[in-house]
């Protein structure tokens, strides 16, 4: 499967809407990713999350939905190389 490449300004952004669309997850102010070799830990992604602003929400159900929300982004966007 060809993953599609986004910048990390789009990676956030589809972070957060998949992340604010879960339980108690609406007030996450932020997400944001920072470059990593790929490799079995990022299902083969150059990126992953770096720092979490869960607002005003619960930091348990934004940390889970952040990892839910990786995890499976990861499998399908990859970041154009930083500068």
């Amino acid at each position: 499967m060809t993953r599609l490449l986004r910048t990390a300004e789009e990676i956030e952004a589809l972070l957060l809407q998949d992340v604010r669309g879960q339980r108690h997850c609406d007030k996450v102010e932020a997400i944001r990713i920072r470059p990593c070799q790929p490799c079995d830990d990022t299902n083969g992604a150059n990126w992953k999350v770096a720092t979490v602003d869960p607002g005003q929400a619960s930091r348990e159900f934004a940390g889970a939905a952040v990892m839910t929300a990786m995890d499976r982004l990861q499998r399908e966007v990859s970041a154009i190389p930083w500068e």
